[in-house]
């Protein structure tokens, strides 16, 4: 009896650490430098990313790609594009003494009545490589009459989840 309870536990065992070891663990990465995030990022080939969202018109497209470029000692350029939806770019600075951050934003503003964004959320894996998860985000205002001041009208969505090559 006692051999049979330690044949299965060590098959349990086993099983369990075969398929950690087939994951990819992604963890948040803080502190990133300029460095770390220059490059060019294709998209995630984890099909799962992609499955319908539960927002409607939020898409996470699985065929985005990103280009990040250093501009001076503390900005970047983002160039992301999505085959027949967006063609973007976007130059902003980034807080390189903040230790705890692990997102970029970077905004275009377009005119009064319309900005757009790009955020993301950085992530390292154990074997050092760098993944963002993210949107850019365009955004529609309007003047309201009543108060005379702007106020959302509607806006876009393009997800995606890409990794540095």
């Amino acid at each position: 009896m006692k051999r049979a309870s330690l044949l299965i536990l060590s098959l349990c065992l086993f099983f369990a650490s075969c398929e950690k070891e087939a994951q990819e663990e992604w963890g948040r990465f803080y502190g990133f430098t300029q460095a770390d995030v220059v490059g060019h990022y294709e998209a995630n080939p984890d099909q799962s990313l992609y499955e319908a969202l539960p927002t409607e018109g939020a898409v996470v497209y699985n065929n985005a790609t990103i280009d990040i470029t250093a501009v001076g000692s503390t900005s970047l350029s983002a160039r992301i594009v999505i085959p027949g939806q967006l063609n973007k770019v976007f130059v902003g600075p980034i807080d390189m003494s903040d230790e705890n951050r692990s997102d970029i934003a970077l905004v275009n503003a377009i005119n009064a009545y319309n900005k757009e964004d790009f955020l993301v959320t950085v992530y390292k894996n154990d074997e050092g490589r760098v993944r963002f998860h993210g949107r850019v985000k365009k955004y529609y205002y309007k003047m309201d009459s009543s108060t005379h001041q702007l106020v959302l009208d509607r806006s876009e969505n393009w997800g995606f989840d890409v990794i540095k090559e």
